[in-house]
């Protein structure tokens, strides 16, 4: 199968299993992603560079499928990836590949391996992972990292500011997940989106969350400003 008929089954599939989410987490949010993920891919390897750029692509199409943020059975969306990719005449290589990517994309898996867990990838799936990983954290900065943030928060009712809920510091994997923890959408900024600046893996990655960061870190002192009636 050519790889613009992969591209445009992904497609297919992915508009149809994120048909409910909110706009932090939809189509939109995917297509960017994916265009971003074209972007990085010169920091994938020369000898194999069309072959996994082709590969970073159908990952980055694919990488919320599975999301335990939305997915009532993140297991069953799993095993559902798992057959449309079956259904591609990919390689038993090429899926183990971006099923990895899937799987370890997300900042709780971040969080997983800080907490002491063991990532023992072969280069190829590293290349992949980081050019997908760094289009998607891009993707969680900047203006529409913010947009995007405000809109998760109203998605799941959070309480957009209380300066009595301070960020945590030493966020651990569990703490990530507990949906019943009093969190705020102003303390996600500080959890979470001011630390990816700093998890960036490709140059060019690296380069772009300099510009996304500082413009989110204006506007969380502008909010603040403009909270305590200084602005």
């Amino acid at each position: 199968m050519a790889h613009a008929s992969r591209v445009q089954a992904a497609e297919a599939f992915v508009k149809q299993k994120l048909a409910n989410h909110d706009s932090s987490h939809d189509w939109w949010h995917i297509h960017r992603v994916r265009n971003m993920t074209v972007r990085l891919s010169d920091h994938l390897s020369v000898g194999r560079w069309v072959a996994e750029q082709q590969l970073a692509e159908l990952a980055a199409l694919c990488h919320d499928v599975a999301d335990h943020k939305y997915s009532a059975d993140p297991e069953a969306d799993r095993a559902a990836l798992q057959r449309f990719l079956g259904e591609l005449a990919l390689s038993a290589e090429e899926q183990e590949l971006i099923m990895y990517v899937v799987d370890n994309l997300g900042f709780k898996e971040e969080l997983g391996r800080r907490d002491g867990g063991a990532d023992g990838a072969a280069n190829s799936q590293q290349r992949v992972l980081a050019v997908v990983q760094d289009a998607d954290r891009l993707d969680a900065i900047g203006a529409i990292g913010i947009a995007r943030c405000l809109t998760f928060g109203g998605r799941f009712n959070r309480v957009l500011h209380d300066p009595a809920v301070l960020p945590r510091e030493a966020l651990t994997q569990q703490q990530y997940v507990d949906k019943t923890a009093q969190q705020t959408t102003m303390t996600h900024f500080a959890e979470k989106l001011f630390k990816l600046k700093d998890l960036m893996r490709t140059a060019a990655g690296r380069e772009m969350a300099e510009g996304r960061h500082a413009f989110m870190q204006e506007f969380v002192d502008r909010f603040h400003e403009e909270w305590q009636a200084a602005a």
